[in-house]
């Protein structure tokens, strides 16, 4: 196990398969291991954090909740390499909207994560680093998306500590680039997520998106009784990803 963190994933060697979604709610993990798995083997609880391995038409998969925010998505992608051999991580979880052409149910797929909180500096200190995701597993993403005849939005996205922040102390600098500048939506992992797979030149990310609410214009949210269903598209389209990577050995 690692050296430099404590374990969030405690499970035997060859448990996690080479590609891995990563939803923020361990919840939503077991959700998509119960309704989309066949022979789902839970794998990890340690802290909670749901993991399961499975297989969806033929092609094995892993679904580990990472928890919520940069730190515990790190620490995940981290110990996912380090420690089990893992190569392909894709987020499937949820974000509000910065853009009128977005709304409430819609999927997106992040190009580039753009930081709002100081978690980039402490690893590029004044340099301006915007983490991209895999341009492999965007294509797959966009490609599976069409084929399955889901709308996407695509574009760069911000992350930032704060997305709850109550919305009208929201200051005007947090504001107004996601207004001018044509970021699709803002979460709060997609920057750790993509900081941390670019240490590995072996590792690719993605980051699918559901819109859950509207950060900017209307304030619109998602009614918690609708929230499990109107994110299956995007749990589909990741795995499509998943079995392309088998299949076509992309």
């Amino acid at each position: 196990m690692s050296k430099f963190i404590p374990d969030l994933i405690c499970a035997e060697e060859g448990a996690i398969a080479e590609t891995v979604l990563l939803p923020g709610d361990p919840l939503r993990a077991k959700y998509l291991a119960e309704t989309y798995l066949e022979n789902a083997v839970l794998y990890n609880e340690a802290r909670g954090m749901y993991g399961y391995t499975g297989h969806y038409k033929g092609t094995r998969v892993s679904v580990q909740g990472s928890g919520m925010g940069t730190s515990c998505i790190m620490e995940c992608v981290h110990q996912l390499v380090e420690d089990y051999g893992c190569k392909n991580l894709i987020r499937i979880g949820t974000c509000g909207s910065s853009s009128l052409d977005v709304h409430v149910g819609d999927t997106l797929i992040s190009t580039a994560s753009a930081s709002v909180s100081n978690n980039t500096v402490q690893e590029f200190g004044n340099y301006d680093f915007i983490p991209t995701g895999s341009f492999e597993l965007i294509k797959l993403a966009y490609d599976c998306s069409k084929e399955l005849g889901i709308p996407v939005h695509i574009g760069p996205t911000t992350c930032t500590d704060a997305l709850y922040m109550e919305r009208d102390k929201m200051p005007e600098f947090a504001v107004d680039p996601m207004k001018g500048y044509n970021f699709i939506g803002g979460e709060m992992e997609g920057t750790g997520l993509f900081v941390a797979a670019s240490h590995y030149k072996h590792v690719r990310a993605a980051l699918l998106i559901t819109c859950s609410d509207h950060q900017v214009y209307t304030h619109e949210d998602t009614p918690l009784a609708e929230r499990e269903n109107s994110y299956n598209n995007m749990m589909k389209i990741a795995l499509e990803v998943a079995c392309k990577i088998d299949r076509e050995g992309k």
